[in-house]
């Protein structure tokens, strides 16, 4: 059977990230003496302005080189396209001023990106040779360039030209349960040009370890990727995406890490009755288990292949998808956690009944809005698993 046409728009996502950023609760204040607050919450953090020519940065961007590591674990996924790419090395032939990148050094002469991560992989592609030049604006006869194939007067314009670089030394860069990582602190405020974070990209650079990896890991199985309409896992595409890749929205947002964060939290929520927004059932569930064992990562990985397995069986591949073609987050939430919770049900021996029990609920205006609806709340949740249950044969 043929997948649909549409898949997830970028509108879509935004809009799902706001509906979880609506639903946020503040914490309530806690009382602190403002002089030990402040003395506490200070980042001793020595500064310093440095110009890199474009020869330099030749070299050190190369992999091996242990000079510049253009992706800690804090960094958002690559999203700039060939065409993007191409704008900033027009602007470098132009001698356009280009924005200060922000580096840390985290030894002598080695430093991770802070703040400017897209800017050196596209300088990195160019440079060693990996990109063509496209859709330019002021060189159009420079289309289809790479760099040894630019006129020779060009290369070594190009190569002289500087990108300016604002790089920070804290005095701890190893902080310890109390203090406040400098590196994820300044890569959340230092957005260059105003791009917030979303709050899976604030997850994946506050809780960066092993829980953060394998949500990663598991939004680029085979299963998950053809359930969402997400193209496929290709060879070296963390450090070169296709194009395909990056035009989908769930991947260069992390939307996609965060539907596999949703299964793990919402089922945790649900089994042991936690509540408050859902916005800060997902930030907790990350904070708590952000160091899980290894054999707990395992447990968590089979559980998850497993049940979404199931059910792309009896759904013949197009699980969560609605009549209307569109593929619905809620479905997901509810089919996923229910299946998991009750690993009994037989659903393969009853697809066919699953599957009208679904459709039937679907046609049904109540049903269909405690199934698909947009209510935000972990009861909504708890009410979707709780029909979700009876559709897949189980009893509540």
């Amino acid at each position: 059977m043929s997948r649909p046409a549409d898949l997830t728009s970028q509108q879509e996502v935004e809009e799902w990230f706001e509906i979880e950023e609506e639903a946020e609760e503040l914490p309530s204040a806690v009382s602190r003496d403002p002089a030990e607050k402040y003395a506490a919450s200070q980042l001793r953090v020595v500064r310093e302005t440095k110009d890199y020519q474009l020869d330099y940065l030749r070299v050190a961007l190369q992999p091996g080189q242990g000079m510049i590591d253009t992706s800690p674990k804090y960094q958002r996924r690559l999203r700039w396209n060939n065409k993007k790419k191409s704008l900033l090395i027009e602007s470098f032939l132009l001698n356009i001023p280009v924005p200060p990148i922000y580096l840390f050094e985290h030894d002598y002469n080695a430093y991770e990106v802070i703040d400017g991560r897209q800017r050196l992989e596209a300088l990195r592609t160019f440079l060693s040779n990996e990109m063509a030049l496209t859709g330019l604006e002021y060189w159009p006869e420079l289309n289809g360039k790479r760099f040894t194939t630019l006129p020779n007067v060009l290369q070594k314009g190009l190569v002289r030209r500087s990108l300016p670089a604002v790089v920070l030394l804290a005095e701890t860069s190893k902080p310890t349960a109390d203090e406040i990582d400098v590196r994820q602190v300044l890569f959340d405020r230092l957005n260059t040009g105003g791009v917030k974070l979303n709050p899976q990209e604030l997850r994946n650079a506050l809780y960066n370890g092993p829980l953060n990896s394998l949500l990663i890991r598991l939004a680029r199985t085979e299963a998950f990727t053809q359930a969402w309409g997400i193209p496929g896992p290709t060879a070296n595409e963390e450090s070169d995406p296709p194009e395909d890749l990056l035009r989908n929205p769930l991947y260069s947002t992390l939307a996609d890490a965060e539907l596999v964060l949703r299964f793990f939290a919402l089922r945790d929520a649900i089994m042991n009755g936690h509540k408050g927004s859902l916005r800060r059932i997902l930030d907790q569930y990350m904070s708590n288990n952000s160091q899980i064992s290894s054999d707990g990562s395992d447990d968590l990985s089979l559980l998850f292949t497993s049940t979404l397995e199931r059910l792309s069986t009896i759904f013949e591949g197009r699980p969560f998808i609605l009549s209307t073609g569109k593929r619905s987050r809620p479905l997901y939430d509810a089919l996923m956690v229910a299946l998991s919770l009750h690993p009994d049900i037989d659903v393969e021996a009853d697809s066919q009944g699953v599957r009208q029990r679904l459709a039937d609920s679907l046609r049904d205006e109540r049903s269909y809005d405690i199934l698909v609806g947009r209510g935000n709340t972990i009861q909504a949740v708890r009410d979707r698993v709780a029909l979700a249950t009876q559709i897949l044969g189980g009893s509540i």
